[in-house]
């Protein structure tokens, strides 16, 4: 039963970025074929209890990939830059992670936790900017803005 829920939940958040990323036709007024949506998204979970709330908009040649292995680890993932990533990476138990990163054109943010219930926001709007945050331990929290 829980693996349908896991799928299911997948093919939600996959979906529109899968369904985007196959148009193949230019948008008005930018010209020819090449210039469609091109953003990717990938969400690998193993164990229990992962929770994953991911958004993608208007994030052109943008990808977001979030892995969580271990159990109740929780994600909340926004983005709205072009040519912009975000990988998250979360091992361990009750770990949580809010990343936004909004107008931040080809900037990228890589956070990675392990351990148990480390918790991390972070927020970028700084274009060409980077973030790399890791955390190991328990009980560790980080709270990271960069304008």
């Amino acid at each position: 039963m829980n693996f349908f829920k896991i799928a299911a939940i997948a093919a939600v958040v996959v979906s529109s970025s899968a369904m985007a990323s196959d148009l193949q036709f230019g948008w008005p007024g930018h010209g020819g074929g090449d210039s469609g949506p091109e953003s990717t998204m990938k969400v690998y979970q193993h164990g229990a209890n992962n929770n994953v709330t991911a958004l993608q908009a208007d994030a052109r040649k943008s990808t977001v990939d979030i892995k969580q292995y271990g159990s109740s680890n929780g994600a909340d993932v926004g983005q709205g830059a072009d040519n912009a990533s975000v990988d998250l990476l979360q091992k361990g138990y009750g770990n949580n992670a809010t990343i936004d990163q909004w107008e931040a054109k080809g900037s990228t943010i890589d956070v990675s936790q392990y351990g148990a219930k480390n918790g991390a926001i972070v927020n970028q709007t700084a274009a060409a900017s980077s973030i790399d945050l890791t955390q190991v331990g328990y009980n560790n929290h980080a709270n990271l803005q960069q304008h």
